[in-house]
């Protein structure tokens, strides 16, 4: 039997975890398990919010099972968009604890078992998702002066 103090202690201290700072950084699961992330300048922007659903699915088809975490660092119209469509597509998504708050990532999409995918930016994985409209440059107006004398 073992000693009851020293089980107290342990329990008293919470779960033992292996490598809290990578768990912390990558909100609550291991970088290898990472299929998909974005930081959280990129999750408040609505191209991706708009894209997510397309990725999701894609992602669905390729691994199971898919789960994802969101920040709490994002506002809450956000994190509820992004727990709604997670939702509707059948998939699994939780909002992080506060111990989270200060990971650069606003988004990670993750599975149970090592992914292999590297790297795991979503701008870097799906480019034509994510591709900025060029704005057509319109010509420089030229001045009074210089049209007048040119």
């Amino acid at each position: 039997m073992t000693d009851i103090n020293k089980t107290i202690l342990e329990k008293a201290a919470g779960p033992t975890r292996f490598n809290p700072d990578e768990q912390r950084r990558f909100l609550e699961t291991y970088e290898e398990r990472v299929i998909a992330s974005c930081t959280l300048e990129e999750a408040r922007d609505k191209m991706y919010l708009e894209q997510y659903s397309t990725i999701l699915t894609d992602i669905s088809d390729r691994f199971h099972p898919v789960l994802v975490k969101i920040s709490p660092a994002l506002d809450e119209s956000s994190q509820l968009q992004y727990l709604k469509k997670t939702k509707d597509l059948g998939l699994v998504a939780s909002i992080v604890s506060d111990d989270c708050r200060h990971s650069p990532f606003g988004l990670i999409i993750h599975t149970d078992h090592p992914s292999g995918i590297s790297p795991t930016d979503m701008s870097l994985q799906y480019p034509n998702l994510f591709e900025k409209k060029k704005e057509t440059a319109s010509p420089e107006k030229k001045s009074f002066w210089q049209r007048l004398f040119s």
